[in-house]
């Protein structure tokens, strides 16, 4: 049985046909799926569904690129939502820089990034939760924030798609990370080889849906009965049956966000 540790199953490309979705999950022998928020509005969406269907769990946060929305209480109300059944994690929070404008806009967007992760990486110490790192173009400030925030912070790198060199500095710091379908594609070597090193222990499977389909569905919608094709893969460069690589990743993902039947 797989665990799907990162789904967005409340966004519009879902909207017709969610509980069909979850149901082929079901059948294709996922044990349960991580809805992970991005904003206020969505965390509230996502517990909803949460109570709608046991194989739903939910993680509530603030995306960074929503960052800059977030109103003056938003901590307030992230902790109301924290300490709700079904919520096991804080996420999917952190830093991107990606693309951001060169001129004085990218300077105060960046700042509006860190406070509220840094405010979030304060709530989940206080509540006891792991938190879901999202990280792109940012890794020195978000692994810094990191470091400041201490030992007593879970963390998960999600979509992790940095080399061996990167993936060792997570595994030192005692954080995981959860692979996508990029690992299917035949142009991240990286990806590819963290995948083929990383300790059987240190490491989750997700889609990331309805993103990142892996190949052979590449460009169409992602699903979460997808993460046995991103497993199964991992489990061809390590060497490993999909049966060890699923009770392995299902059973770190298991202690972590501490699932329970």
């Amino acid at each position: 049985m797989w665990i799907d540790t990162h789904a967005h199953l409340d966004f519009p490309e879902f909207s017709r046909d969610r509980k069909e979705v979850v149901a082929r999950a079901q059948a294709e022998g996922i044990e349960r799926i991580l809805l992970v928020a991005t904003d206020l509005a969505s965390s509230r969406t996502l517990l909803a569904l949460t109570r709608e269907q046991k194989i739903l769990a939910a993680a509530v946060g603030i995306h960074p690129k929503s960052a800059h929305a977030a109103p003056p209480d938003f901590l307030e109300q992230l902790d109301a939502l924290a300490v709700q059944e079904g919520v096991t994690a804080i996420g999917e929070i952190g830093l991107d820089y990606h693309r951001l404008p060169p001129d004085p806009t990218a300077a105060a967007e960046k700042a509006a990034q860190r406070r509220v992760f840094q405010a979030q990486l304060g709530l989940a110490r206080e509540r006891n939760l792991p938190v879901i790192i999202h990280q792109r173009a940012a890794w020195d400030d978000a692994l810094a924030l990191l470091d400041e925030a201490g030992d007593a912070v879970r963390c998960v790198f999600h979509c992790f798609g940095e080399g061996p060199e990167r993936l060792s500095e997570l595994i030192g710091r005692g954080h995981f990370v959860s692979f996508t379908g990029i690992v299917t594609f035949p142009n991240a070597p990286l990806a590819r080889a963290s995948a083929r090193s990383v300790p059987a222990d240190r490491f989750f499977v997700e889609t990331d849906c309805p993103f990142l389909a892996p190949v052979p569905y590449r460009g169409k919608r992602c699903e979460p009965w997808h993460v046995r094709i991103v497993g199964e893969e991992i489990a061809r460069l390590r060497g490993e049956s999909p049966f060890a690589v699923a009770e392995a990743t299902s059973r770190n993902a298991r202690a972590f966000f501490r699932l329970t039947d």
